[in-house]
């Protein structure tokens, strides 16, 4: 596919294009948005899901408002990137899948920040995030500039909490912490970005330039450990005479408040720049899920899913309820929240699903309890 020129401006060619896309975005009130989001079957997190919806509705709004009405951006509120911090499992890339790439179908990439590293060092440079985006436009570098990145496992990042990714680690520059942070501050910042249209750290890889001043920018975490920071942040002990965490701070599934996730300082305590975090207008905290909440997940998306896929073998999946039951159990259990379904659902499907699938005359599968133990008829 041929590019467009890559050392493109704001001239009347720049916003002739960024009409022809913005037009093809629909707009919807953020009523209408958390409507949709709700009827994909996204469970729980009201604040998250609220702050979300009108987050998504200023960034197509604004766009709106520079590229076809040109408005002045200095007379508009700038772009707010959001930060999402709560406990694996509980909807937060998930949120933002629903949001931008089913609902608007925006430029959206998700990235795993575990994979990457300061530029020129072991992992893939921080520049690469823009390339998946410029990816996943089609090549465009004007419809990339609209798009949105979130920065999944944000918090394994943090300075303080990265481990060696290779052996050898400890005596070559940060590969994990401060380093990819002064990276990223770079382009979560409005700037020019000078960008490889490869995924590699190669001098001669052919480049374009994309701007970063329209992108939307969230990060997700669940930043394990920070509910022991935020409750020792005001003590004045060290040493012998520092309190001891409780065992539960350390807990996967913690929920967060407001006031919790709002104060910078916590952040920096945990190993983040605190201009950074300060790029991140908004942060919001997800809460670990209910046993209702897990319970409606699991009947209403992932049992649906696999009985589709054994429909599609011309078979018939029953669960029992104490089944269904067991595995929510596991789920809480675990603190792995809607992941935790998923992985306890499988693992007493698997042998069910081999022999049903090796069998042509299978035309029913029925998971139970037998002897305490969850257990499968073929019929």
């Amino acid at each position: 596919m041929a590019l467009p020129k890559s050392d493109f401006c704001l001239d009347e060619s720049f916003y002739r294009e960024a009409l022809n896309i913005l037009e093809t975005i629909p707009l919807y009130n953020p009523e209408e948005i958390t409507k949709r989001i709700r009827k994909s079957k996204y469970v729980g997190q009201e604040q998250a899901v609220t702050a979300a919806s009108l987050m998504a509705y200023r960034h197509v709004t604004r766009l709106r408002n520079i590229f076809i009405k040109n408005i002045n951006p200095a007379k508009l509120p700038p772009k707010t990137n959001m930060l999402f911090v709560g406990p694996t499992g509980c909807g937060k890339t998930y949120l933002v899948e629903i949001l931008f790439k089913d609902i608007f179908k925006l430029p959206t990439v998700i990235v795993d920040m575990t994979n990457y590293s300061e530029t020129g060092y072991v992992g893939q440079d921080v520049s690469s995030i823009i390339t998946r985006l410029l990816y996943a436009s089609e090549l465009n570098p004007i419809k990339a500039s609209f798009g949105v990145v979130c920065l999944d496992e944000f918090d394994k990042i943090a300075s303080g909490q990265n481990n060696a990714v290779f052996a050898g680690a400890g005596t070559t520059k940060d590969v994990s912490g401060l380093g990819v942070q002064r990276e990223l501050l770079k382009i979560v910042e409005s700037n020019q970005l000078v960008i490889p249209l490869e995924l590699n750290h190669a001098d001669y890889a052919p480049k374009t330039l994309i701007s970063s001043t329209h992108m939307a920018f969230i990060a997700c975490g669940a930043f394990s450990g920070l509910k022991g920071i935020i409750e020792q942040g005001n003590s004045e002990h060290i040493g012998f005479g520092r309190q001891a965490i409780a065992a539960s701070w350390n807990r996967i599934a913690v929920s967060y408040t407001t006031e919790d996730v709002d104060l910078a300082k916590n952040f920096m305590a945990y190993g983040f720049l605190p201009e950074l975090i300060g790029r991140f207008k908004r942060h919001i905290p997800f809460h670990a899920l209910s046993r209702e909440q897990l319970k409606s997940i699991l009947h209403g998306r992932v049992l649906a899913q696999y009985t589709h896929e054994f429909e599609l073998e011309g078979i018939e999946l029953k669960i029992s309820n104490p089944v269904l039951d067991t595995i929510i159990e596991e789920s809480l259990k675990k603190e792995t929240g809607a992941r935790g379904l998923e992985a306890s659902f499988i693992k007493y499907l698997e042998k069910a699903a081999y022999k049903a699938y090796s069998n042509a005359e299978v035309k029913c599968v029925q998971l139970l309890i037998k002897n305490d133990e969850v257990a499968f008829e073929l019929s």
